[in-house]
């Protein structure tokens, strides 16, 4: 039996100008890879769930 069960996901798409220079685009990449960046959108999820009605018993991940 399933302990859960997936009903909806939501994917984030950063864009960066196409004229950008190679080194700023760079720069966001190392930003959105680090794990500063996983670890602050992760705790950003955890408490938006948490403060929302209807997704307390919820599970919720953050993944690359």
């Amino acid at each position: 039996m399933r302990k859960n069960l997936v009903i909806d996901e939501v994917h984030l798409t950063v864009r960066v100008p196409a004229d950008l220079p190679d080194g700023e685009a760079e720069a966001v990449y190392r930003a959105l890879t680090g794990k500063g960046f996983m670890a602050r959108l992760r705790r950003a999820v955890r408490e938006v769930g948490r403060g929302t009605p209807g997704l307390t018993r919820v599970r919720v991940s953050v993944s690359r």
